[in-house]
């Protein structure tokens, strides 16, 4: 079985295809979004969604969030008295999701779909197929998260021809695409973006908002107190998406400190995350060729789309009001459970055809006589149709030169240095005179967006190839086969009511937040409700769990209105 993943910076979801249709793979708690937090335990259990997600609080020295941002990166988190890579702890969250995935569907998933950011450049999606592998999922295929979510919303659709402007607004990260949907085509034409803007910026800046509105330093409060202040910005934020003013409230050394909040606080809070915003789109339409009037469609994907102060600045600066086919949380993992039936070659959808395209200009450094850093020669330019292959023909700038080393880069930069670079490749060269020599580099790019880079000296027989993934990330066999045991040692299939463990981490939370009479009347249920886990009743669990959850309940909302 072959299933679609949407690996998320805040939340990840699967999609399969079956039965004619895409439908959600829900987790073991019977929900669809997966919170993508990893927690560790001294027993050696990794604790991968909704109850690592209260661990934040409780636990934050043993627990990540949001380290898709640092995919491709050499960020490491220091987490159980080890070091972790973002693709590491990735592959925890796939592994999660592959687990549910199969006591679901019944059967072994053999591959996965799995969706990344448009705007990924090659060291990040080395990363995440790093991921896949680490988690035991073969994944052949990457798809561009904006693809996935056209896919997902021309299936819904009714209209045979469409122009679509694909704002796809994650926890980390922004991607705006156009794309081309007709005669079961969907072809990309531009994107843009930016790796690092997202829903997570928004709950910064509210942090932020709270502390300055307080002469608080931040990075000065308690790890923990830092921790439930992001928290609580973020439900703050979810919260203005359905109402109209919130406000934070929060003990500090003591004293009650508050804030209310409204879209125009909001707004002005976050001028600049909007105005990059503004950038990344303007960015994809002047790239693409086509007008704003051109856009049937402005397709709202990815959970941080569904803040109203995010579809009023799209209205504001298009003209045209966003609309929502089906949830932004949803569609990515429901498109890429539709690409996953393509690639199956699922009878009613086999001949839909899914283009891609390079959202980086790739090039090579070349001499720079004014200068003393090298220059980009650019191969294959951003938005070109994937898979492709360009040639360039480069020479020598020396007599008797006996090498040419070409460096290869990333980015849309004259300058090399501000342009990723993603490696080398030499090749030696007949010792001749300047511009004698004569050497082929040829780019190939493929869907997956992993790069093949051929050299050819014309004058001998020297030849070169490399393929480029990113540095630290091309394992060796045996290197991989180490890891994955290494990580097979944290356990993550616990065997017990996954409900069980979300209350008491819940609770050990509220625990933490709250004080006095509150926090005994939370000890009391939790002695009670651990007593019945061990006897197993189950009457009475379903009874005290429903009992507690509405306490629970009333106690956050105490949390909000104190």
């Amino acid at each position: 079985m072959i299933i679609g993943i949407d690996l998320g910076t805040t939340n990840s979801l699967a999609g399969v295809y079956r039965d004619g249709g895409a439908e959600l793979i829900p987790n073991s708690l019977g929900e669809y979004l997966t919170p993508s937090v990893v927690s560790f335990e001294g027993s050696g259990e990794v604790v991968v969604g909704a109850v690592a997600r209260e661990r934040l609080v409780t636990n934050p020295e043993v627990t990540a969030a949001s380290f898709k941002r640092f995919m491709g990166s050499q960020k490491v988190y220091c987490l159980a008295g080890r070091e972790f890579t973002p693709q590491e702890l990735s592959a925890f969250v796939l592994r999660q999701l592959k687990q549910d995935a199969e006591r679901y569907l019944g059967e072994e998933v053999t591959e996965a779909v799995i969706s990344v950011p448009a705007y990924f450049n090659n060291h990040q999606r080395a990363a995440t197929l790093e991921a896949g592998k680490l988690a035991g999922i073969h994944v052949e295929r990457l798809v561009n998260e904006p693809s996935a979510a056209a896919l997902a919303s021309s299936m819904m659709s009714e209209e045979e021809e469409q122009v679509y402007l694909v704002f796809d607004f994650g926890g980390g990260t922004l991607d705006v695409s156009v794309v081309d949907y007709f005669n079961n085509v969907i072809e990309i034409v531009a994107v843009s973006g930016d790796n690092h803007l997202g829903g997570n910026d928004f709950d910064a800046k509210i942090a932020q908002h709270f502390c300055a509105s307080h002469n608080i330093e931040m990075e000065q409060l308690p790890p923990q107190k830092q921790a439930t202040l992001r928290r609580l910005a973020e439900k703050a934020k979810r919260e203005l998406s359905e109402q109209e003013t919130t406000f934070i409230h929060m003990d500090i050394e003591g004293e009650d400190k508050a804030v209310i909040l409204n879209s125009e606080v909001l707004i002005k809070s976050c001028g600049a995350l909007f105005d990059r915003m503004e950038k990344a789109v303007r960015h994809a339409l002047r790239d693409s060729g086509y007008h704003v009037e051109d856009i049937s469609e402005i397709i709202l994907a990815g959970g941080s789309s569904k803040m109203p102060v995010v579809s009023y600045f799209l209205q504001n600066l298009l003209g045209k009001k966003p609309c929502t086919i089906g949830s932004p949380d949803e569609v990515i993992a429901l498109g890429a459970g539709i690409y996953a039936g393509i690639k199956a070659r699922k009878e009613e959808i086999r001949d839909m055809l899914l283009t891609d395209i390079c959202p980086f200009t790739l090039g090579v450094g070349v001499y720079n006589p004014g200068g003393s850093q090298p220059n980009m020669s650019p191969l294959i330019e951003r938005n070109s149709v994937l898979p492709i292959s360009r040639t360039g023909v480069y020479t020598n700038v020396e007599d008797r030169q006996r090498q040419i080393d070409f460096k290869i880069y990333q980015g849309e930069s004259f300058n090399c240095a501000e342009n990723l670079c993603l490696g080398a490749v030499s090749i030696p060269i007949a010792p001749v005179g300047s511009g004698q020599a004569s050497v082929n580099v040829t780019f190939s790019y493929d869907i997956n967006g992993i790069l093949v880079v051929d050299v050819e000296d014309n004058q001998s027989t020297n030849k070169k190839q490399v393929i480029f993934r990113s540095e630290g990330m091309n394992l060796s066999d045996k290197e991989l086969a180490r890891k994955v045991e290494e990580l097979k040692k944290y356990r993550s299939d616990f065997e017990g009511d996954e409900r069980d463990r979300l209350l008491l981490a819940r609770g050990n939370r509220l625990y933490q937040e709250l004080k006095g009479i509150n926090r005994d009347r939370i000890m009391r249920v939790m002695r009670e409700y651990e007593y019945a886990m061990s006897v197993n009743d189950k009457h009475a669990k379903l009874v005290m769990r429903q009992q507690i959850t509405a306490m629970f309940d009333r106690f956050e909302e105490f949390l909000d209105e104190y």
